[in-house]
């Protein structure tokens, strides 16, 4: 029944015959015969072909089982090829788009110095992917929001929490708050009341990121609506966007050393200011299925990850009141 398990995994995550054979390299005639004798050798039907194709609850329960052995071969190797000095450690790390153009540079260099015999694989999805790759057993840690939603059998461990700030120009400002600036900037230091920047354009990510939803929900306590005149999932450029006096925008702890390096090349024209009132934060977690047995160098990399995201919870001391 186990031979060959990860084509029944494959099948079980493409819910495609046809998907899965070429994933495997193997023909969809072979696959399509191999789900057939695993059905007769177990006596009931894994997956139904019409209307669409999908698992059974026996077929659930196969994959789920399939997957822990996936999962304790993984520890056994991982384990076996380091107590026998064996090359070729590899570690998959998986993280969102954004996260991986401000974590990964930090954490290369001193994960290669770390750790120069590991080979670190990097995959970047939104988190809902992210979650079914850890599940999948297709990754071995990911870097994401903390969220309600994780399974029961995620380990999570809280690595940064972070605060929201509203990122503005100096022109911004004057055109907008004519009468007070720069007078209102010192104000505006000890937090930034959004009821106050309702004519401003704002930059946002896109309605499902975390920050457009922390925005959107203290707008709305507020009883406001934010004129909100371009989204995309790119911070970086609603920055840039920023910079260039087109449109306020928002910005999160990890995102605050690249938008400092941004000011800096633009003169310091850029303004970073604490929401007023703005209670809620954004706890950031590393997470993996609990059942993974990793390497020792493993749970050190763990470890310095950690600590490479605790280092971006110095920048709140810059502008938090």
């Amino acid at each position: 029944m186990f031979a060959n398990y990860k084509y029944f995994l494959a099948i079980a995550e493409e819910l495609n015959l046809r998907k899965a054979a070429d994933r495997l390299y193997v023909s969809h005639q072979n696959l399509s015969k191999y789900l057939q004798r695993l059905e007769a050798e177990l006596g009931v039907r894994l997956c139904n072909r019409k209307p669409v194709f999908s698992l059974t609850p026996e077929g659930e329960l196969l994959a789920s089982s399939l997957r822990d052995i996936e999962l304790t071969e993984q520890g056994f190797r991982d384990r076996l090829s380091e107590m026998i000095d064996e090359a070729g450690h590899e570690i998959h790390l998986g993280t969102t788009e954004g996260r991986f153009r401000i974590l990964i540079p930090d954490l290369l260099g001193e994960f290669h110095r770390s750790f120069p015999n590991v080979y670190l694989r990097i995959t970047s999805a939104d988190s809902p992917r992210l979650c079914r790759m850890v599940e999948n057993n297709q990754l071995d840690i990911m870097v994401a929001n903390a969220s309600e939603d994780y399974p029961k059998n995620f380990a999570c461990s809280e690595v940064l929490n972070e605060h929201i700030y509203l990122v503005i120009s100096d022109n911004m400002m004057m055109k907008y708050f004519p009468d007070t600036y720069p007078e209102c900037k010192e104000a505006f230091r000890a937090g930034a009341d959004l009821r106050e920047f309702q004519a401003v354009p704002f930059s946002m990510n896109l309605p499902g990121f975390r920050s457009h939803i922390m925005v959107k929900r203290h707008a709305e306590r507020l009883g406001i609506e934010l004129n909100c005149i371009h989204v995309s999932s790119h911070p970086d450029l609603h920055h840039i966007m920023s910079a260039r006096d087109y449109a306020a925008s928002f910005c999160l702890t990890m995102y605050l050393p690249k938008l400092l390096k941004l000011n800096e090349e633009c003169g310091g024209i850029l303004n970073v200011f604490p929401i007023k009132d703005m209670k809620e934060t954004n706890p950031l977690v590393i997470a993996w299925l609990k059942k993974r047995t990793f390497s020792s160098y493993a749970y050190e990399f763990i470890g310095l990850v950690r600590r490479q995201c605790m280092t971006y919870a110095k920048y709140d001391k810059l502008f938090m009141p």
